[in-house]
């Protein structure tokens, strides 16, 4: 059941309770006193005709066979509700096909009435004749004094009749009550349409809102209409979702942030600060990768180890300045000439390796080659007029070495074979 359904009920259960409990109780209580002021009214009434009846025949037994008393009663002046006795006129028979006539009204009311003794003269349907009243009834019971000598006892206890017009004047009340619910129904739905309409679509855009940011939307703003609690709802929802759309673009910023300074701290953790190739520790790391694969698919590797011919004699000759400033030219001769899978580093002081995947000896030797004759011919005179540089490189690809330190170390053994046979060469293992 949607919300504007449950509103609607509510304000209609609402007013037809209000309706109802307020018509209800006016209803009772205005049959409750005006029952009791008729009761009252009609109680004086029968204790005067009484009183009249026995002052006028001496004793109830007295008119047997004369006028009755309810006969004597309605000569008298009529009670309220009590239909007056007809025109001479009118009691004479209807004349012949015109029906029966119609039957009177009974009295409005039936009082228990007792001699002195407290027999029941009257039971107005409680009481049988000659009963003696009970103790009870005879507390409330109101005397009938003719000439100064009580002569009878009228209780309060009987029956009231409504009348006719009491009778009609009760179904203008009840259909009053009726009419008035029906009012509130129709108010009520009315209302009911009228509020929930608008808070329907005030809800309706937060629904949708938060949606949209449970898409990854956060920034959204719904309208903010009137004053009222609903209204203030929204415009928070509105700050909300501003806070939370740049909250989350300052994380965002900041996630960023931190990828790239992590980045840039794994690329020094790797890199060697001088020539900006990769350090040794990587390399070690990455050639067991490249190896493992290698021996997998059963295809070639080979590795490379070389040494800058005289290092310590260009420090100690031209300065360790001039020394940072060739490993860095060296470096830089060595990346720019690698295949995006080729793998070079720093090894240290004047060492550089490098792994060349998916690549024979022959061709790993001959770009081995091509390499050491690009550095000896580099202008070194641009970094000092009397600078000569050359190097001198092992090549080893046999992957029953076993592991990739292990044929590094052929390697190793192949450089130092180069540096004895007279440096600025390329030595491999055919």
């Amino acid at each position: 059941m949607s919300l504007r359904t449950k509103f609607m009920l509510a304000l209609l259960f609402t007013g037809l309770a209000a309706v109802a409990m307020v018509g209800g109780l006016a209803y009772a209580g205005m049959t409750k006193k005006v029952d009791s002021l008729r009761r009252e009214r009609a109680a004086e009434h029968f204790h005067a005709s009484v009183t009249a009846y026995l002052a006028q025949y001496g004793s109830w037994e007295a008119n047997r066979g004369k006028q009755g008393f309810d006969a004597f009663m309605r000569s008298r002046a009529p009670l309220a509700g009590d239909r007056p006795p007809p025109p001479d006129d009118e009691r004479r028979p209807p004349p012949p096909g015109a029906g029966r006539p119609e039957p009177r009204d009974e009295p409005p009311y039936h009082f228990i009435l007792a001699d002195q003794e407290y027999r029941v003269l009257l039971g107005a349907g409680v009481y049988n004749h000659g009963e003696l009243l009970p103790e009870a009834a005879r507390k409330n019971a109101q005397a009938v004094e003719v000439n100064g000598r009580v002569v009878a006892y009228v209780s309060p206890e009987g029956v009231i009749t409504p009348s006719r017009q009491e009778l009609q004047y009760l179904a203008a009340m009840r259909d009053a009550l009726w009419f008035g619910v029906a009012g509130a129904a129709v108010l009520a739905l009315v209302l009911g349409v009228l509020l929930s309409r608008g808070l329907g679509r005030t809800l309706g855009h937060l629904t949708g809102a938060v949606r949209a940011m449970h898409g990854g939307s956060l920034l959204q703003r719904v309208p903010v209409e009137g004053k009222d609690e609903v209204a203030e709802l929204a415009a928070a929802f509105n700050a909300m979702s501003e806070k939370l759309a740049r909250t989350h673009e300052e994380l965002n910023a900041s996630h960023q942030t931190i990828l790239t300074q992590a980045e840039q701290m794994r690329e020094l953790s790797v890199r060697d600060a001088l020539t900006k190739l990769h350090n040794r520790r990587h390399f070690d790391e990455q050639a067991c990768t490249l190896f493992s694969h290698a021996v997998r698919h059963k295809r070639p590797l080979s590795v490379v180890i070389g040494d800058i011919d005289f290092f310590k004699k260009i420090n100690d000759q031209f300065s360790h300045a001039t020394g940072d400033a060739v490993l860095r030219q060296v470096g830089e001769i060595l990346r720019s000439h690698m295949r995006l899978s080729d793998l070079v580093a720093r090894y240290g002081g004047e060492e550089f390796v490098i792994a060349f995947p998916e690549t024979e000896l022959p061709q790993a030797a001959a770009l081995c080659d091509k390499l050491r004759a690009m550095i000896e011919a580099f202008p070194w005179h641009q970094v000092h007029p009397e600078l000569k540089v050359t190097m001198s490189m092992g090549v080893y690809a046999d992957l029953a070495a076993g592991t990739a330190e292990a044929m590094l170390q052929k390697a190793d053994a192949l450089l130092y074979r180069a540096k004895e046979t007279g440096r600025n060469r390329v030595c491999f293992a055919a």
